[in-house]
């Protein structure tokens, strides 16, 4: 009787082998390369959909507010840093309504790799509109940050 295999140069006892695919692991090393440059690009470039990666926010101060023609709006005058603001800075006024009072929260975004000529433009206050869910009426308008109740002034 034989006791080697029945064709020759075949081992026919040993099983099929059982390795992770190349295609699979292929597919999973490109995904994770996208995912890296996704990140970087966000990061460093401030673009892309991770571009919050890439940016800073600033908090600023709000030091008077007044009345605008819509009755749910008002504009808030934003004190600009002294250093100024670039082009593609982003001023944004968060209001917090509340049953007796609106709290204002300001703050500028801009790219961490912002290399502009940073330029105060309009003098040092800023006048930036805020659109209300509800009129303002009777309600105070206060600062989060602090909670100072910022002037009224008269529409200009």
């Amino acid at each position: 009787m034989a006791q080697g295999p029945l064709i020759p140069g075949l081992r026919e006892f040993d099983r099929p082998r059982r390795g992770f695919p190349r295609w699979a692991t292929a597919l999973i090393v490109g995904v994770l390369v996208a995912v890296l440059l996704l990140i970087v690009a966000g990061f460093v470039g401030g673009v892309g959909p991770l571009r919050l990666l890439g940016q800073t926010t600033y908090p600023l101060e709000a030091v008077a507010y007044r009345g605008s023609p819509e009755s749910s709006a008002i504009e808030v005058a934003i004190t600009l840093p002294e250093s100024g603001l670039c082009r593609d800075d982003e001023l944004v006024v968060v209001p917090f309504e509340r049953s007796n009072r609106v709290e204002l929260e300001v703050s500028v975004t801009r790219a961490r790799s912002a290399d502009c000529e940073q330029v105060t433009m309009g003098g040092d206050l800023r006048w930036v509109d805020v659109v209300l869910d509800n009129p303002l009426g009777e309600r105070q308008v206060i600062m989060v940050e602090g909670r100072q109740p910022l002037t009224k002034e008269s529409a200009a």
